[in-house]
């Protein structure tokens, strides 16, 4: 359970989020975001994480508690810097005995290489690393969670400047008899506007979208480490992998984004 309040040291009006035994709980704030500066966490049972972002969908910097089972943890002022900022909330519970794995270190270079190769000759190409983060109940798959990369791109067009585009990967984790899968379920192609932008978004948005096989064909070849072993849960935690040991911590969506799974 975690309560946010609009003044300083738990004071003025107050908002308060209960997993009610959920995995997960959520609230985008609509009307009274930007308003909060203190917060505090209750750990009723399990050991979880209240975190609290800048943004209305999960994303943007974010301030996190962490609570053992029976403990409580507390921002009594989110400082300056996130003061008023606060647009969504969000909660995860733990399971006792998860595992957690940080996934940008594992994802990202394999996807790098991977569309390089792909694309090499073409008028595609990157611009920058790829990000990846976690994507939290989305309005076009809103009972879902998955790791996004997303990748800015540069498509080069002759006797024309090149046009910015992007691309981003939702990749769904699963069990399936006990066992780990990853599934890039949803892609979504971007080219920046301009009298060519729907030809060059016609020419590289099927070949892109097309690649989800070859995304879920390396994820599960990642995830073949956890082949012998059984699983009764998975989820995903944003950012970077937390510090039971801190109280709490500031960081942002785009960090990176743990993957956790439970033994059976």
């Amino acid at each position: 359970m975690s309560t946010l309040w609009v003044d300083r040291d738990f004071q003025g009006l107050s908002k308060t989020s209960d997993s009610g035994g959920y995995r997960y709980y959520w609230n985008r704030w609509g009307a009274t975001n930007d308003v909060f500066s203190s917060m505090r966490a209750w750990g009723q049972g399990d050991r979880g994480h209240a975190f609290a972002f800048e943004h209305i969908d999960f994303n943007g910097r974010f301030a996190a508690l962490n609570v053992e089972s029976g403990a409580s943890s507390w921002w009594s002022y989110f400082g300056s810097s996130f003061n008023d900022v606060v647009s969504s909330s969000l909660l995860v519970v733990r399971a006792p005995s998860d595992i957690l794995v940080p996934l940008r270190q594992q994802v990202a270079p394999t996807f790098a290489s991977m569309f390089d190769a792909q694309t090499a000759g073409t008028q595609l190409s990157r611009e920058g690393d790829p990000r990846v983060y976690g994507t939290f109940f989305p309005g076009h798959d809103a009972d879902r969670v998955f790791m996004t990369i997303d990748q800015d791109l540069n498509v080069a067009i002759d006797t024309w400047p090149d046009y910015s585009a992007n691309v981003k990967y939702d990749v769904e984790f699963y069990l399936s008899g006990g066992k780990l899968h990853g599934y890039a379920r949803w892609s979504h192609v971007w080219v920046e506007s301009g009298i060519f932008s729907g030809d060059v978004h016609d020419a590289i948005a099927p070949r892109l979208h097309a690649a989800k096989g070859d995304i879920t064909s390396a994820i599960e070849a990642q995830l073949a480490v956890f082949a012998d072993m059984n699983f009764s849960d998975t989820y995903l935690l944003p950012g970077p992998q937390p510090d039971m040991a801190r109280f709490g911590y500031f960081a942002a969506h785009d960090d990176d984004i743990c993957l956790a799974v439970v033994p059976a």
